[in-house]
This record gives structure tokens, C-alpha cells and sequence, in this order.
């Protein structure tokens, strides 16, 4: 082959494996639903109308053939889609999910044209085709690294406030109130206060369930499998076996926020170690450096004795 035609082969390779794996991506995102008993793919009605019909039919035939296809939805799905990763990172409205799709676009367009320039400018048209393909790569990979360091970072938000949300839960519930109104206050006072945690924005996120006809454990259950947060979903799923079956409410809530107190200690212990090991080649990189520069230092006075 021509050496002349390796460079535009291979960057048409690359474009054509990159178009496949976006075609690919968001085929499959259309295809997967969101994980539930009140979203399944295969039923497009409400979720009231969904929960009349459960409720209708007694022979609980609709209910197990439900949850056979979330079961094997579940298993069809590995990577969770944009739509749930556009959840765990707070992306809730309308405009923030427009944005982001705006991202998306204007991103490639700029690294094109700024790459393609560049290359315009150190060579001919087999560099600006080779850096546009680069500019391409770069402008697909950037805003879903953006979103990625986003949902890091209220994953580590959520491990921070969850153990005040539930401290104040339970602060509610010695006071006399049931875990449902309890949970309806939390929201009210960040609401009245402009003041919303990651926490306490699920809490509302589940009200909207709960608004369209979920029950509370249900609510719960859904917005803490969605989140992805293993911490958050187990407390979620505590608060909704609580305020199911009830008992000793008190007692199950301290212990609950001594078990999300005692993970997050854990977790930042992790953390510290962690920084302590990625310390290590810093510390190498510059004892290394002032080791050089008093061997240098030697040397130079070597040389000049002799």
C-alpha cells in the first residue's frame, strides 16, 4: 500500500469504528427501560393504570409475568444507561438533561475545527485529517468524563449528608411523627431554606413516586436502586421496612444512623489509604530529583579538581 494512504485508512477506520460504537450505544440505550416494577418495557401505560391492573387481577398472574420481565431485563442490562447516569449525577430537569445533549454536540464540533486547525497548521490535508479523527475521539469521550467525575462527586456528596438525613429522621420520629410525614417535613424545610442536599433531593424525587401513586417503601426501594449508591440504597431500604412493619421505630433509626456513620468512617479511612499510595510516586519523583542534583553537584566538583 501506498504510504501516502495509510494515514486517511486508518483514520477512516477509526471513523468508522467510532460511528458503530455511538450507533451501538444509543440503540441500546433505547432499548433499555428504566428497572422496576413500575417500568417495565413492555407496558406503556401510567403507573396507575399499571397498579389497577395488579390490583384487579387476583390471580397474581400479571404481577409474576411483571416481574419476570424486570427479571430479565435486569440481566440483559450491564452498563446502565444515559438516562440513569444522567440520575445518579443530579441531572433531573428538562434543561440540565437539554444541556447536556448541547454538550454533546458542541464539544466534537470544537475539537474538530480547533485539531483539524492545528493539523492545517504542521502539515497538509493528511494531517488535518488525522487530527480531525483525534479531535472527534476527544469531543465524544469529554462530556461523558465530565459526567463521570459529576456523579463521583455527589456519590461522595451523598456519603457525606446521608447520615444527617437520617439523624434528622430520626430527631422526627422521637418527636412523635411517622417516617412518611417525617420524611415530607425534611423536604419542606430545604425547600423553604433553598438549601437541598443530594439526599433530601431524592427524598423529593420520591414524593414524586409517591404523588403518582407509589407507595412509600416503594419510592424508596425505586429512587435508591436508580441512584446506584449501595449506602444509599440500603438505607433507603431500611427506612422502607421500618415505616412498613414498624416496631421500635426509635431504636431501629439510631442504629441505622450508627451503621451510615460507621460506613462513611470506613470509607474515608479507605480514602486516606489511598491517597497515602498515590503519594508515593510524588514523594519517588522528587527525592529522585534532589537525589540527581547532589550527584550532579559531586560530579561538577570531581571534574573541576580535575
Amino acid at each position: 500500500m501506498d504510504s501516502s494512504l495509510l494515514v486517511p485508512v486508518i483514520a477512516a477506520v477509526i471513523a468508522i469504528v467510532t460511528g458503530g460504537y455511538l450507533l451501538y450505544q444509543r440503540y441500546s440505550a433505547t432499548q433499555r427501560s428504566y428497572r422496576g416494577l413500575m417500568a417495565a418495557e413492555q407496558y406503556s401505560q401510567s403507573m396507575a393504570e399499571l397498579r389497577q391492573r395488579i390490583q384487579k387481577d387476583e390471580s397474581g398472574e400479571e404481577l409474576d409475568r411483571l416481574r419476570r420481565s424486570v427479571v430479565k431485563e435486569k440481566k440483559k442490562g450491564g452498563e446502565p444507561s444515559l438516562e440513569e447516569k444522567l440520575f445518579r449525577a443530579g441531572i433531573f430537569s428538562s434543561k440540565q438533561k437539554a444541556d447536556f445533549k448541547r454538550l454533546q454536540v458542541m464539544v466534537p464540533i470544537i475539537s474538530v475545527v480547533a485539531l483539524a486547525l492545528l493539523g492545517r497548521a504542521l502539515g497538509g490535508m493528511q494531517q488535518v485529517l488525522l487530527f480531525a479523527v483525534i479531535g472527534l475521539i476527544l469531543g465524544l469521550y469529554i462530556p461523558f468524563k465530565v459526567l463521570e467525575r459529576r456523579i463521583n462527586r455527589r456519590q461522595d456528596e451523598i456519603l457525606f449528608y446521608l447520615p444527617l438525613v437520617i439523624e434528622q429522621v430520626s430527631i422526627g420520629v422521637s418527636s412523635s411523627l411517622d417516617i412518611g410525614p417525617c420524611l415530607m417535613r425534611i423536604v419542606q424545610m430545604a425547600d423553604e431554606r433553598d438549601t437541598h442536599n443530594p439526599v433530601s433531593e431524592l427524598l423529593r424525587y420520591a414524593q414524586f413516586h409517591i404523588k403518582a401513586g407509589a407507595s412509600l417503601e416503594e419510592a424508596l426501594t425505586e429512587v435508591g436502586h436508580l441512584q446506584g449508591h449501595n449506602d444509599l440504597k440500603h438505607a433507603f431500604l431500611a427506612l422502607s421496612q421500618v415505616a412498613k412493619h414498624g416496631g421500635e421505630i426509635s431504636k431501629q433509626l439510631q442504629d441505622l444512623a450508627d451503621s451510615v456513620s460507621s460506613q462513611r468512617e470506613a470509607r474515608i479511612e479507605e480514602k486516606i489509604k489511598k491517597l497515602e499510595l498515590a503519594a508515593t510516586a510524588p514523594v519517588a519523583l522528587v527525592f529522585f530529583g534532589y537525589l540527581a542534583i547532589l550527584l550532579i553537584g559531586f560530579g561538577l566538583q570531581i571534574v573541576t579538581s580535575m
